[in-house]
């Protein structure tokens, strides 16, 4: 096939504009053109430039395109399975009281431990394949279940032999996702170690691999001044800092993202105005993650609106794990984000294309213009707001044929 190709036969494409704020276009009858595994032109049909009259046609079948999702914070690896805490929480156990005895996060800890790098990387590519059928081209994935620097190491050797396997993600090292519990819950000795030794010695044996770090930053785990420190040591190591950000409490992990200028700050149920403002002055990305605020019974949703109003450019991901939210389905999230976030149908795609690509600073995902590269999904669908208006309908796109 040759290198020059042009997608026909569309019902219609939608995809957010990158020069526009919130801007979405939508093109009826449209066709793309692509040079090699790049957009290079966009429009109607009928007005396609005649250098591309003699480029090979590609049937669309008379799909809706798209670009396809990018998901920026999701804990891919981890092993175990918690549906066993997931009944006790339906019996009125909380997520706190769960965790107090020594089960959440610590139980997923315990199972991570005692897995080999080949046992997670084959976990991971049949997520990875479940999210890909779904419509999700690129994804964060975050370490954090190891909580000691031979686990971490294995989830980040894990990550970049998937990375090397041709599957597109960006890595986060999240060793301060929560207190080891060998610290009997120091969080000073914790944090001491995670930046002096656990950082450096993991971006050392892995270079490469993660571009980013992140940090629990809340009310019994780290403080906004531990969180600082860390971020600050990965910085040193040419890691850009995100922020898991109040989301059990305000703490000011916002702000601190703002500060130290972090590509973004995720969960945010319990964000201040003081907050949201730093957020837009520097561009921080605010990603919120309905599907843990939904899965966890909470009532307070992320004010999304309130952040909009602000200047945030918001946007959404699944924050898959094992515990607070065990979903691999973007369209789940797009819903939430509508139903109860409250956002339009055209902010909550672009929350989880071009923002969440932003989000990771990639400026070629999360859209169709020249430039992007060609991640393009096909939905039958003869409205492609019938993606939320379906609710529970497992919608599955096709992809443009490489």
């Amino acid at each position: 096939m040759s290198d020059r190709r042009v997608l026909v036969n569309l019902r219609g494409l939608l995809t957010p504009d990158p020069a526009r704020t919130w801007a979405v276009d939508r093109i009826p009858d449209a066709a793309l053109a692509l040079e090699g595994n790049r957009v290079a032109w966009l429009g109607r049909a009928a007005d396609l430039p005649a250098a591309w009259a003699g480029a090979d046609r590609v049937d669309g079948g008379g799909a809706w395109a798209s670009p396809g999702f990018v998901d920026p914070h999701t804990h891919l690896l981890f092993g175990g399975n918690r549906s066993g805490e997931f009944n006790r929480r339906l019996q009125g156990a909380s997520y706190q009281a769960i965790a107090s005895e020594g089960g959440g996060i610590r139980e997923t800890v315990r199972a991570t431990r005692g897995a080999t790098v080949d046992e997670l990387v084959d976990w991971g590519e049949a997520r990875l394949r479940a999210f890909r059928e779904r419509g999700v081209v690129h994804l964060e994935c975050k370490t954090g279940y190891g909580l000691e620097l031979e686990a971490e190491s294995r989830l980040t050797a894990a990550y970049g032999e998937l990375q090397r396997r041709g599957w597109s993600l960006d890595v986060t090292l999240l060793p301060a996702h929560d207190l080891a519990p060998e610290f009997n819950g120091d969080a000073e000795a914790n944090a001491r170690i995670v930046t002096e030794a656990w950082l450096p010695e993991l971006v050392r044996r892995h270079p490469g691999v993660a571009r980013f770090c992140d940090v629990f930053v809340e009310t019994g785990v780290f403080s906004v001044d531990q969180g600082r420190r860390i971020l600050e040591g990965g910085k040193r190591l040419g890691l850009t800092p995100r922020v898991h950000a109040d989301e059990l409490t305000g703490t000011g992990g916002a702000e601190l993202a703002a500060e130290l200028g972090a590509a973004s700050a995720d969960h945010l149920m319990f964000c201040s105005d003081a907050g949201m403002k730093a957020m837009a002055a520097v561009d921080v990305t605010p990603v919120l993650l309905p599907g843990t605020t939904l899965f966890l019974g909470m009532r307070d949703w992320a004010p999304a609106r309130k952040m909009i109003d602000a200047g945030c450019r918001v946007a959404l991901a699944t924050d898959f794990n094992p515990g607070s939210c065990p979903c691999l389905d973007p369209l789940t999230i797009l819903r939430l984000g509508c139903l109860q976030l409250r956002l339009t149908f055209e902010e909550a795609f672009t929350a989880m294309t071009l923002h969440a690509a932003r989000s990771l600073r990639r400026g070629d995902l999360g859209h169709l213009h020249p430039g992007a590269r060609a991640q393009v999904l096909l939905w039958d669908v003869e409205e492609l707001l019938e993606l939320v208006y379906w609710v529970g309908e497992p919608f599955r796109p096709r992809f443009l044929p490489a």
